[in-house]
């Protein structure tokens, strides 16, 4: 695509290039990725990693354990735990090659589409906010890895060959698997779908465009289509459909509808509810975006020989979409639209530069603008990445994003495994799957998380009878109580039936202000334990100064009353 505008792919000096840009560019992500190593796994992490060796161990998906995302992700960390382990530092380095293989990608295509001054910009800004912590790049999160695939499909569906049918074949492919991580990739489908049908109709045939459209469509829905009837035909002869149904598809539904109108989560992607933070660390790149989308819609509808650049808008489409239909405005949801920018601004940017130089013939001192324009905005970004990111301890790094949640996590964690022996279950109410993963410790029902319990969700009565069903099955040693959800009735029963008291608690890190008793405006975490087997007694309590950390609201009273949380009404 736009060939004319460079030389050669495979020309000897381009290859020389190309070599010392991605050799470059990818010792400085790595290098990037690395500062974020000691910050513990996040929750999703933690539950992709539990789930991953229940599986291992012969549980069923949707049955045994239980999850409303797709069983991509599970499966692919059971293939990496089976290889290399499970510990923290195994799945940095399976970010770090995810990473790797994106920044290689968005290369070319920036280069197809920009040349070798947009290819080189591209791979700089990707591998400077790979590990953004706005968009939670740093860690290993369902998004690095479907943006490698997503990528891939684009690269071969505007690859040189892109005319015949095993690309396109391969393009649907990799969208079909990364499907598997996140059902939302289906809008890069429709819309890479649409490119290729208007690229095929625009080249002349020997015989009906209709015809070699749909030819072109076919061979581009074989790769989904037979990834998802191998799915499905697997889940119905394991007698899981309808679990498997239920929970990837039904109940992904209804957790979308209840975050408002479509306008609204279309309209909330500019300023997501409590993740203001989300663009500041990438911030001149979000910027440079604007004229940069601009610009290209603008080539597109005035200058129709740049077809390549259809292929770029679509792309930005699709991430803006897959961000948005969820319906929650959680910060790894964006992170599907950094490598989209980095090529968009880049090849805009590039083209932007070309057309000045030969407005003005060229003259001297103005090519001086294919150094200047791209080392401003590479020098930007690598300012907010370092005052956001490199600047900042690993506490630093993701406080701004989810308070203490990471190290208090890991923290509790530990504690658990401290009172407790190998052979022992143990229950968390609530949606901190890192408990488990530090913890090293079994959940004694088939929920993780407790999403699937939802308070108006009208499939959860079913789940909710499973959940006491699991637990009078296997009665968990400790008991975890957090306040993601509500209390429904059944569960404060149970808990007020067979484990009475709270024996520990934690005052939402105010551990250092004193929390001798459990007041319900501060406490964040009760802590039960089975009668018949009682534990060690220990503070539960923890203090975040012991991992070099701060409270964001530190320069407030810890005695205004007017700044406490009503957690009354969540107690059991």
């Amino acid at each position: 695509m736009d060939g004319h505008a460079y030389p050669p792919i495979d020309a000897p000096h381009n290859r020389r290039i190309t070599y010392a840009v991605l050799v470059g560019t990818g010792l400085l992500l790595w290098l990037m990725r690395r500062h974020a190593f000691d910050v513990p796994l996040e929750t999703d992490e933690c539950n992709y990693i539990y789930i991953a060796q229940r599986l291992l161990a012969g549980d069923r998906l949707y049955v045994d354990v239980w999850d409303h995302q797709p069983f991509g992700i599970f499966t692919l960390f059971a293939g990496v735990i089976s290889i290399f382990g499970h510990t923290p530092l195994v799945f940095r380095w399976f970010a770090v090659a995810a990473s790797l293989l994106s920044l290689i990608l968005i290369y070319f295509i920036a280069r197809r589409c920009g040349g070798i001054t947009a290819g080189i910009v591209a791979a700089i800004c990707f591998a400077l906010t790979s590990s953004d912590p706005g968009t939670a790049g740093e860690g290993c999160n369902r998004e690095i890895f479907m943006s490698t695939l997503i990528l891939s499909s684009w690269w071969l569906a505007g690859s040189v060959h892109r005319h015949k049918p095993w690309p396109i074949f391969l393009a649907g492919l990799s969208l079909g698997l990364a499907s598997c991580l996140k059902t939302v990739v289906v809008v890069h489908w429709l819309l890479l779908a649409l490119w290729i049908a208007w690229d095929v109709a625009r080249r002349p045939h020997t015989h009906r465009t209709s015809v070699a459209v749909i030819r072109v469509l076919l061979w581009f829905a074989a790769g989904p289509t037979l990834i998802w009837s191998a799915s499905f035909g697997y889940f119905w002869l394991t007698d899981r459909l309808w679990a498997f149904i239920d929970a990837v598809f039904l109940f992904n539904m209804q957790y979308s509808q209840d975050s408002g109108s479509a306008f609204a989560r279309f309209q909330q992607f500019f300023s997501p509810a409590g993740h203001p933070f989300i663009f500041d660390s990438a911030l001149p790149l979000w910027l440079a975006a604007i004229p940069a989308t601009l610009w290209l819609l603008w080539v597109i509808f005035s200058r129709h020989e740049r077809h390549p650049l259809a292929s770029l808008a679509l792309l930005i489409i699709a991430g803006y979409i897959a961000v948005c239909l969820p319906g929650r405005a959680w910060p790894h949801y964006y992170y599907l639209m950094i490598p989209p920018l980095c090529i968009v601004v880049a090849v805009s940017l590039s083209h932007a530069i070309e057309s000045i130089i030969r407005a003005i013939n060229m003259s001297r001192s103005w090519k001086l603008l294919r150094i200047i324009l791209p080392a401003t905005l590479v020098a930007a970004l690598l300012w907010t990445q370092y005052s956001s990111y490199i600047s900042q301890s690993p506490f630093g790094i993701t406080v701004t994003r989810y308070n203490s949640r990471d190290f208090w996590g890991r923290a509790i964690g530990e504690k658990i495994q401290a009172v407790t022996d190998p052979d022992d279950s143990i229950f968390v109410y609530g949606n901190e799957a890192e408990m488990y993963y530090y913890a090293n410790r079994k959940c004694a029902t088939r929920y993780t998380m407790i999403t699937g319990m939802r308070v108006g969700d009208p499939t959860a009565a079913h789940r909710r009878k499973l959940l006491i069903d699991d637990l009078k099955r296997d009665p968990p040693r400790i008991i975890i109580v957090l306040f993601d959800e509500k209390p429904f009735p059944e569960w404060s029963a149970y808990l007020q039936q067979h484990y009475a008291t709270a024996i520990g608690w934690d005052c939402h890190d105010r551990y250092s202000a004193g929390c001798d008793e459990p007041d319900p405006s501060w406490v964040t975490m009760l802590v039960y334990h089975d009668p018949t087997r009682p534990v060690e007694p220990i503070s539960w309590q923890w203090d975040r100064k012991q991992v070099g950390g701060w409270y964001l609201g530190q320069h407030d009273t810890i005695s205004d009353q007017s700044a406490r949380p009503n957690r009354q009404e969540k107690l059991p």
